[in-house]
């Protein structure tokens, strides 16, 4: 059986190249071995030279979708906060107020602003 060292469990990122290897024929007659290896880390499946499946484990499986999950949580997150921030009644006061002031009165805030900003 060919295979390398494991790689290490880092999902995401890790290229099926750098992964250790076995063939779908070693996968079809030796499975409780290439189980075994599996459990230590992802697994390279390649049929005629070349990799085309990815063996995990259910954990391994688990702590990848996690992965890919917890980005996407922590913006709904923080856009959940952004939006009660809007939704305060000082907010709601400032966006009508805003709506409610003339073109010259915006065009003095901005201006007011931008020097803010440099100084």
């Amino acid at each position: 059986m060919a295979h390398t060292a494991p790689a290490p469990h880092s999902f995401g990122f890790s290229s099926v190249a750098d992964l250790s290897e076995v063939s779908a024929s070693v996968l079809k007659n030796k499975f409780s071995e290439v189980a075994r290896l599996a459990s230590s880390g992802p697994l390279a499946v390649s049929r005629h030279n070349r990799r085309e499946f990815v063996i995990l484990t259910a954990g391994q499986y688990e702590e990848l979708q996690q992965s890919r999950r917890a980005p996407l949580e922590t913006l709904a997150g923080e856009f959940d906060q952004l939006v009660a921030k809007m939704n305060t009644p000082k907010a709601r006061r400032a966006t009508a107020s805003l709506f409610a002031a003339s073109g010259k009165a915006l065009g003095k805030a901005a201006v007011k602003a931008r020097r803010a900003a440099h100084a």
